[in-house]
């Protein structure tokens, strides 16, 4: 009985010790409980998969609508600021430096902006497709690759920042360049990490020297990228650690240095950033808009840092799932912000294009409507072509000043100088039968930026205007090896063989007109169209040509000379008996002959009763009251505040314009 009672003792005790909280390994956790062990916040595998898909779907729907919706007439004035001729020679010239494949393909891909949709679709989908040759190259984790997103908003801000710098980039194809470099150099990093170790030295070698003679200094840094991506995440390395960086920092400093001597003649100071697009015009370089590709270059170095393991789990917990979306979300947002902020979004920029195409399509209403749309101070350069195309219409008596004539000059963001010269006077000069400044300009701008569409068909009508013959057919066999400018070029081709045909195209008749009594000679304008147009045209006489002889009379308004104007409106009541004098010639002559009666008697001219003689006398009553209230309030006469207040109502007179229409300079 003792033995049994010590045994029931001890096996008491011994059951007492044992760990009833261990479940037995047959008796299973509920899912409550897993989920409970693994953590507050988990992204499952199927989740994380999703990710990549919907950053891409938010960049392409984001690059979208700035490219096509804020931008399309940006991408229509690139293409007509481009040239690509499909043949041998072209490529071969592109050749001349490295980056050539690049400049070839990007002139290539540029010609599609005259669709602004397609053509921005085809740059998306660059995007997309590096975005996704990204992720694979650096194996990154799901939910990081929204990091690749960053060079991606580099280049879109870099396609949106441009502005007026679209008229002076001396980078061919500009638009697409480095975001097929860019992918080329992913695309390259890709296959560093895939091929085979004992390969990867050859690789390197071949990459970096056929990959900067074809993509210029994208691909120094895609060597960069190869190597920090093999020096991180390659665990099994074969070869010793200071090889692969070795090789890399070697090809990157000697492949300039050999291509300086035996390929190019690129100066060596430059052979480590050749293809970057420069923004120097002058002597001032534009750091700031260099900015998107400097961010372009560095964020991959990092990408490496978040890269996949092969013994990772497929689900993500914890902190690191809490981080990835808040970084997600900020990047998201960022993207936006940056987007917005960087869009080169000034109205009158926007308008000066749109007004610019509709010249070349002389859609002289669409040019009426966009002046009429401004919400404030129009550019000079608008103002020009507001009168070409009052001309072209008939209205120019009628709406001179009903639309702002105010002039502000282009807003640009830095120091870069606008000048009319580069951006619009080819037109400007060959619609005032200026045809000898329009070539002159053309091909001074031609020699300094690189040959251009926009610039070729400008020669091209100053060649027939001037019935160069042989020359225009220089310059229409150049079109005729683009891809969407040969119909153009094909429609004027027939006047070659047969120069009697001008009289059926009717786009011509007002140039021949005005050409035909002007004198062709080429005189200096200083690099001021606006003044030498006002000064010509206001000095000239000429009584065989109702269109020339207007246009002098409209000039003699604008210069607000009295004493030119008075033959001038003479000659045109003259030569337009019987019709009726426009109110903005009726309005001058008014104001001229009740500011100096002595010089000519206007009693008896047939001025409009209600649009003239009251309409001034309601518009002098008003100053006067308004000057003398503020004399009586502060002692002095604000001149510019009186005409800012009689702006509303008056705005559209000439009386308005003398008076009030001050201190304008032209760029």
């Amino acid at each position: 009985m003792q033995k049994i009672y010590i045994l029931t003792i001890m096996a008491t005790k011994k059951t007492n010790n044992l760990n009833y909280s261990k479940k037995p390994s047959f008796v299973s956790e509920s899912p409550k409980a897993q989920k409970k062990e693994a953590g507050p916040f988990c992204l499952s595998a199927k989740t994380t998969n999703f990710l990549p898909w919907f950053y891409a779907l938010f960049f392409a729907v984001l690059a979208a609508y700035y490219l096509i919706e804020k931008n399309s007439d940006v991408l229509y004035m690139a293409q007509s600021r481009n040239l690509f001729l499909e043949n041998c020679e072209y490529f071969a010239d592109c050749m001349k430096q490295p980056g050539g494949i690049m400049f070839w393909a990007g002139t290539y891909l540029t010609q599609y902006f005259f669709y602004p949709t397609s053509g921005a679709c085809i740059l998306i989908g660059i995007w997309v497709l590096t975005f996704a040759v990204t992720k694979y190259a650096f194996n990154m984790k799901n939910g990081w690759t929204v990091l690749a997103l960053i060079p991606l908003v580099g280049l879109l801000c870099s396609d949106i920042l441009t502005g007026y710098w679209i008229f002076y980039l001396k980078h061919p194809g500009y638009w697409f360049t480095t975001s097929i470099a860019f992918f080329t150099a992913m695309l390259a990093t890709l296959v560093g990490r895939i091929i085979p170790e004992k390969g990867k030295i050859a690789w390197i070698i071949l990459w970096t020297f056929f990959g900067y003679v074809g993509f210029g200094w994208t691909a120094l840094f895609g060597t960069l990228y190869i190597c920090i991506n093999y020096t991180i995440n390659t665990t099994n390395k074969q070869l010793k650690p200071f090889i692969i960086p070795a090789i890399s920092v070697a090809s990157i400093i000697l492949v300039p240095i050999l291509c300086y001597h035996f390929y190019t003649n690129i100066r060596i100071e430059d052979g480590w950033i050749v293809g970057l697009p420069l923004f120097w015009a002058g002597q001032d370089i534009t750091y700031i808009a260099e900015l998107p590709f400097i961010i372009m270059a560095i964020a991959p170095l990092t990408f490496a840092f978040f890269s996949k393991k092969d013994n990772e789990s497929k689900d993500v917990k914890g902190t690191e799932a809490y981080s990835m979306l808040v970084i997600a979300i900020a990047l998201l947002g960022a993207s936006v912000y940056i987007t917005d902020k960087v869009n080169y979004d000034n109205y009158n920029y926007h308008a000066e294009l749109r007004i610019v195409k509709a010249a070349e399509e002389q859609q002289w209403n669409d040019i009426l409507t966009e002046m009429a749309n401004i919400p404030g101070d129009a550019t000079r350069q608008m103002v020009l072509f507001k009168n070409i195309a009052l001309l072209n219409t008939g209205h120019l008596g009628d709406g001179l000043f009903r639309f702002n004539n105010m002039g502000e000059p282009p807003y640009v963001y830095d120091s870069l100088k606008v000048h009319m010269v580069q951006t619009g006077a080819p037109l400007i000069y060959y619609y005032h039968g200026k045809t000898n400044f329009a070539y002159r300009w053309c091909i001074e701008n031609s020699v300094e930026f690189g040959f251009k569409v926009q610039d070729i068909k400008n020669l091209v009508r100053c060649t027939i205007i001037s019935q160069e013959w042989d020359v225009a057919k220089k310059y229409l066999n150049i079109l005729k090896k683009t891809t969407f400018h040969k119909e153009w070029a094909e429609h004027y081709e027939r006047l070659i063989d047969n120069p009697k045909l001008i009289d059926e195209y009717h786009e011509f008749d007002n140039v021949r007109e005005l050409y035909s009594h002007m004198g062709t000679v080429l005189d200096g304008d200083n690099g001021l169209p606006e003044m030498y147009i006002i000064n010509y045209f206001s000095n000239t006489m000429n009584k065989d040509s109702k269109l020339l002889q207007e246009l002098t009379l409209a000039y003699a308004l604008i210069q607000k000379d009295i004493q030119h104007f008075w033959p001038r409106f003479f000659l045109y009541a003259q030569l337009h008996s019987g019709d009726k004098m426009p109110i903005h010639y009726q309005e001058a002559a008014f104001l001229y002959g009740n500011l100096e009666p002595q010089n000519v008697d206007i009693r008896k001219m047939p001025f409009d009763k209600e649009k003239v003689i009251d309409k001034y006398a309601s518009f002098h009553n008003m100053s006067q009251q308004i000057m003398a209230d503020q004399t009586q309030k502060t002692g002095t006469v604000d001149v510019k505040k009186v005409g800012e207040i009689m702006k509303p109502i008056y705005g559209d007179t000439f009386y308005w314009f003398y008076f009030f229409c001050r201190d304008v300079k032209s760029n």
